[in-house]
């Protein structure tokens, strides 16, 4: 949950600036700025201000941001529950607590049945900075390969979605992104539009020569 932070905090700050531009433009003035901000917020927000008979573009990128997000609330569960049953099940067929260890710890107890296969194998490679002090707090041991290779599998189907989780952000960041380029484009489409110029010439009204232009702009 702690991914979702800096979007909940970008959020509230583009709150802030909408309420500012709300208070600040006139009634009824579709205003790009606004629109671009308001679908930072809510993806499809700033279609709806902008149309609302017309922002089936909005309704697509507002129903990918509810994908993104229901995914990941149940990514996140699953973890979750992944990550406790991984603990779990080295305490209680390992007898060790993995929990808040260091993930060198967490990786060799799935790689080697017991403390003293591990020192000894660090011994044999000279690696003697990896040793680990013999005390019940280190101390782990496997029945048999078979249990050591299901803590293994629980922890890297635990570490596979919870390496999707910021990916599913990133896509949430870039969905927000392209709502808000799509709105602020289709605000100025909308201005453009009740933006009416005309252009005519005729003869200048006191002389026979010469011609005036005239340059009609409605908004």
């Amino acid at each position: 949950m702690r991914q979702l932070l800096p979007i909940l905090f970008f959020t509230v700050v583009c709150c802030r600036a909408v309420i500012a531009q709300d208070i600040n433009s006139e009634s009824g003035e579709v205003n790009p700025r606004t629109a671009f901000v308001k679908s930072l917020i809510v993806p499809g927000w700033g279609h709806y201000y902008v149309d609302r008979s017309d922002w089936n573009r909005g309704k697509y990128h507002l129903g990918a941001d509810a994908v993104l997000i229901l995914s990941f609330f149940g990514f996140n569960i699953h973890s979750n529950n992944l990550q406790e049953n991984w603990y779990s099940y080295a305490r209680d067929e390992a007898g060790i607590d993995i929990e808040n260890r260091s993930r060198e710890i967490q990786l060799a107890v799935g790689d080697f049945n017991n403390l003293q296969d591990y020192n000894d194998y660090q011994l044999r490679t000279r690696n003697w900075d990896q040793l680990l002090e013999d005390r019940p707090k280190n101390r782990w041991n496997w029945q048999s390969d078979a249990y050591r290779n299901e803590y293994n599998d629980i922890r890297n189907r635990f570490e596979n979605i919870d390496q999707q989780l910021p990916a599913l952000i990133g896509l949430m960041v870039v969905n927000r992104v392209v709502s808000a380029i799509s709105a602020y484009n289709r605000a100025g489409n909308v201005n453009s539009r009740n933006t009416d110029t005309a252009l005519y010439f005729s003869r200048h009204p006191t002389t026979r020569a010469g011609i005036m232009a005239n340059v009609k702009v409605r908004f």
